[in-house]
């Protein structure tokens, strides 16, 4: 799970990067009037470095949990971490042309960083509750 982190977490930089030149140089939003497509353009921009960013670190301090629910837990959350960053880039291409407010693919990016970090949470406490115990 380390390299899968690092390594999806690095792409989803890379295509943050790629996202930011096509925001500069194949839209032309600075020169739009209607500031909302803009502003959504650049918050999903944004959640792709939050994402990317999120993965690497997560990749570069992996630390596989001995307890048998933390695992469970522990891939349960990286699952979703990982899910997270697609579904963001696809939010990035999708919504910002729609201007749709609820921004569903958005929230569910979200949520999926959330749960993913709660489950790790609750799986770094069960392991340091029980430490190495297997029950």
């Amino acid at each position: 799970m380390k390299f899968l982190h690092i390594l999806t977490g690095t792409v989803i930089l890379i295509v943050f990067a790629v996202s930011g030149q096509y925001m500069a140089f194949g839209l032309e939003l600075p020169n739009q009037e209607f500031d909302a497509q803009r502003m959504m353009y650049r918050a999903s921009h944004m959640y792709l470095l939050f994402v990317g960013a999120l993965n690497v670190a997560v990749g570069c301090y992996w630390h596989q949990f001995d307890h048998r629910a933390s695992k469970v837990l522990q891939r349960v959350a990286s699952f979703c971490l990982v899910l997270a960053q697609p579904v963001l880039v696809y939010a990035f291409w999708v919504e910002p042309e729609a201007i749709d407010s609820e921004r569903l693919l958005t929230l569910l990016g979200c949520v999926l960083v959330l749960v993913g970090i709660v489950l790790s949470l609750i799986g770094a406490s069960v392991s340091r509750i029980y430490g190495g115990k297997n029950a």
